[in-house]
């Protein structure tokens, strides 16, 4: 499949999405989603890792549980057997997000449109 037909089959399915009768397909696309979820990571292995990426400033087992804690609240990770991010949830939040977006887009673009029409007169 060439990139020309996959992108027109993005477009088309995006379209579908943002149709407003889709309400109840996004219902279905949410209920899949939610099950999958990553595997259980140990919050000790958590804290390594951000002590890698921050090496000049130690982040507090505290200030980690706090965010992890919020995060859970988000229903954006579990923190059952460690931590697991909820990936079914934050697509289904990334993918209402993007919808949004695109809404906001074409409304500002509809406007500039508009005013440019106006400057022309």
């Amino acid at each position: 499949m060439r990139s020309d037909d996959v992108k027109t089959d993005l477009e088309r399915t995006f379209s579908k999405l943002m149709n407003p009768r889709m309400s109840a397909g996004l219902l279905v696309l949410h209920s899949l989603l939610g099950p999958l979820k990553s595997p259980a990571i140990p919050p000790r292995d958590v804290r390594e890792t951000i002590d890698k990426l921050i090496a000049e400033e130690r982040v507090s087992k505290q200030s980690i549980t706090n965010a992890a804690r919020r995060l859970e609240e988000a229903k954006m990770l579990a923190r059952e057997e460690g931590y697991s991010v909820n990936y079914g949830h934050l697509l289904s939040v990334l993918l209402n997000a993007v919808m949004d977006l695109t809404t906001r887009v074409s409304q500002l673009e509809e406007e500039i449109e508009s005013i440019a029409d106006q400057t022309k007169t």
